[in-house]
């Protein structure tokens, strides 16, 4: 891995922690601290298990101790043992046993929330049950009792049990009648170490059972009751315990104010490393994090934003104790998910922050946004679709269009509703699916109409190129486009060919008419005349100037040919292009002094490395210069010009023609043209053919461009 993207990954990295630090900051402003601490802490009050458990042992005192103070068990199942045997030796069929429920003692399940009036306890003396005379009961009467009564002692040995097995509390009940402990569960409940006690008269207590309040039962009887949970407490009482003081330890780290702003100093630190040492790879993620972020349409953006400044200005109706008791219940989960949703709207924020700074910044920016560009598109659609007359789709798009705007409004409005967030937040996510919907529905429609419209024009001749479409719903229009751009390229290579063809016999007929004449002629002459005479030297000489020049024709058509077969290779490497120039100028120098043109040459440094073939790069140089030579005006400059840019060099060759240039510059770039009509100059009109085919083959460009008697060829090329 290179320096480079280790910077990255660190970059990133660090980022993420200071995200995470920053989100879980914003997480604690949230915390809510507790009502109590290590000093003011009460188990019975504060823990909700304990709190249940002691209202169920409180229930089941009252029940034994004041509803059940006067019931006599062994005469209770002495009666019920008369009853049975009453019925087993009458008429009446007696009730099987298991009939009869098992009543649990009472906990805060079945009991919670009833009233005096929905009190499903007996409201009657519980000895009545078993205090009559069975001579004088019916049958009926009897096997009712006998339900009753078993019920009521069944219900007695529960309570009595559950009192006996109970080890999370101890109970002592004072007479204030007798002074003295009449019921407890110790031997000695006010010395032996405990690590709460609480009156049944604590308004804890204070609920309804039995038909009466919890905490006024005993009062009633004058007695005094005492609960305390006892260093000798069950396992699950300690458990519970121990979690209490846990929520306090985490609550008092995670409810404090000085914990958001270490994680806030500690983030910022960050951030200041990053900026310090790695600001450039840190730019390059953040850009990329802000481009992700600028392609959401401001529309959608800004009702969140809203409903997030709403939602921390009014932090105080949101504070809660999730963290902490998430963490002390092991509900590591929610933590987790918490902070995730804490970590995108941090980033979220800061981005809008970013965003409307820019905006800030420059104005202008606003008129540049996707939601303004959209609606413009849109606008010129409908326009479009008003003007194909495809007037059932049109009325689709409208209606579409008016929704569209409906459901932005009906957005914006909702957020006026801003005092149930939660209900404008699921408002607002409902609206966006549809507001994506509805542009879905859009694009689809416009790409209908237009893809109608379109054919239709292009049937009536009225266009020639069809606009090229971006997005969904568009491939059959741009397929549309490049089957006609196919055709029209077809067709104009079949006249570009066949318009070659016969330039091609004509001009090669021509050029080579004249060499092979001379070449003919004289070599009869030659046959004729003594080698030792003065003029047979002369005519010598005119042989080896036509061969030369037929050689040069010849080498120009097959270079032709095997660029435009495509079987000529390039053999690349860097090279320096200014350099190269020098070297074909000082090779044609003899012919610059002859032709009185003077070449003045301009580079933007002294060197330029450009990956080339420096071979048919001198061809290409070559072919240029001999053309300025042969067509510039006499006594004139030719200037050239070598500027290098980040990704290219461009090369410009300026001369003044000394013929009248009445034809379109472009032409001389196709074979056997030529810049001087009559063909009086040497030449085979394949020079800048080739020299613009070499340059394709490097992968640049060259242009041709006239202005009065200035002759400009531009040539670009890749670093």
């Amino acid at each position: 891995m290179d320096t480079r993207s280790q910077n990255k990954a660190v970059s990133i990295f660090i980022l993420i922690i200071a995200l995470i630090l920053t989100s879980t900051a914003f997480l604690t402003c949230f915390e809510k601290p507790l009502d109590f601490n290590e000093n003011n802490i009460s188990y019975f009050k504060d823990s909700s298990e304990i709190n249940k458990n002691v209202i169920r042992y409180a229930k089941n005192l009252q029940r034994y101790y004041i509803y059940y103070s006067s019931f006599d068990i062994n005469a209770a199942t002495l009666k019920l043992s008369e009853i049975d045997n009453y019925i087993a030796t009458g008429d009446a069929a007696p009730m099987p046993r298991n009939f009869y429920a098992n009543i649990q003692p009472f906990d805060e399940e079945n009991t919670s929330g009833q009233t005096a009036d929905t009190e499903s306890s007996v409201s009657q003396a519980p000895e009545s049950l078993y205090d009559f005379d069975i001579e004088d009961a019916t049958i009926d009467t009897l096997i009712a009792r006998q339900a009753e009564l078993s019920d009521a002692i069944n219900n007695y040995n529960s309570i009595e049990d559950y009192l006996l097995s109970n080890n999370d509390f101890h109970y002592s009940i004072y007479s204030n009648k007798l002074r003295r402990v009449v019921a407890t569960n110790t031997t000695d409940f006010y010395k032996e170490g405990s690590y709460e006690t609480i009156n049944i008269e604590d308004p804890i207590f204070s609920i309804t059972f039995n038909n009466e309040l919890l905490n006024q039962s005993f009062a009633k009887y004058d007695l005094t009751c005492d609960i305390s949970i006892p260093v000798t407490t069950s396992a699950s009482t300690r458990a519970q315990m121990l979690l209490l003081q846990e929520e306090i330890k985490y609550n008092n780290v995670l409810a404090s104010p000085i914990l958001p702003l270490c994680l806030f100093g500690i983030a910022a630190l960050l951030c200041s490393y990053l900026y310090l040492y790695h600001s450039e790879v840190t730019k390059e993620v953040l850009n990329k994090l802000y481009t992700a972020y600028s392609n959401i349409p401001s529309i959608f953006t800004l009702p969140l934003i809203i409903l997030l400044v709403i939602f921390i200005l009014r932090h105080n109706e949101f504070h809660s104790y999730v963290l902490t008791k998430g963490l002390v219940n092991g509900n590591y989960f929610i933590a987790f998910g918490m902070l995730v949703i804490a970590c995108f709207i941090v980033l979220f924020y800061a981005l809008a922050f970013c965003r409307f700074a820019n905006f800030c910044k420059n104005p202008r920016l606003i008129f540049k946004s996707k939601c303004i560009k959209y609606a413009v598109d849109a606008v010129k659609d409908i326009k479009l679709a008003i003007k194909s007359k495809k007037y059932f789709l049109t009325g689709i798009l409208i209606f579409i269009a008016i929704f569209m705007v409906w459901s932005i409004g009906t957005m914006y409005v909702s957020l006026l509703g801003a005092n149930m967030l939660l209900r404008t937040f699921l408002i607002y996510i409902a609206l966006v699916v549809a507001i994506i919907v509805e542009a879905v529905m859009f694009k689809a429609t416009i790409a209908e109409i237009k893809l109608r419209y379109y054919i239709q024009e292009l049937a009536d001749g009225n266009i020639d190129k069809i606009p090229e479409e971006k997005g969904p719903f568009t491939t059959s229009i741009n397929n549309i486009n490049k089957i006609n751009i196919g055709l029209q390229n077809n067709m104009n290579e079949i006249l570009k060919s066949e318009r070659l063809k016969t330039e091609l016999i004509t001009n090669v007929s021509h050029d080579l008419k004249t060499p092979l004449t001379s070449i003919i002629s004289y070599v009869y002459l030659l046959k004729e005349l003594n080698i030792d005479n003065d003029k047979a030297k002369e005519y010598i000489s005119v042989i080896d100037n036509k061969s030369k020049r037929l050689k040069i024709l010849i080498d120009d058509l097959f270079e032709a040919s095997k660029l435009s077969s495509g079987q000529m290779k390039l053999d690349k490497m860097y090279s320096d292009i200014v350099a190269l120039l020098d070297q074909t100028l000082g090779e044609l120098s003899y012919k610059i002094e002859e032709s009185n043109i003077e070449f003045i040459v301009s580079t933007s440094t002294d060197s330029i490395l450009v990956n080339i073939d420096g071979q048919k790069m001198w061809r290409v140089f070559d072919n240029l210069i001999n053309n300025i030579l042969k067509y510039s005006a006499p006594h004139t400059r030719a200037y050239v010009d070598i500027k290098e840019e980040e990704k290219t060099v461009s090369i410009t060759f300026k001369n003044v023609a000394n013929y009248n240039m009445d034809f379109d510059a472009n032409e001389l770039f196709e074979r056997f043209k030529r810049g001087d009509p009559s063909r009086t100059t040497e030449g085979s009109g394949l020079g800048l053919s080739i020299a613009k085919s070499i340059v394709e083959l490097h992968g640049g460009m060259m242009n041709i461009t006239t202005d009065g008697d200035l002759f400009k060829i531009s040539i670009v090329l890749p670093k």
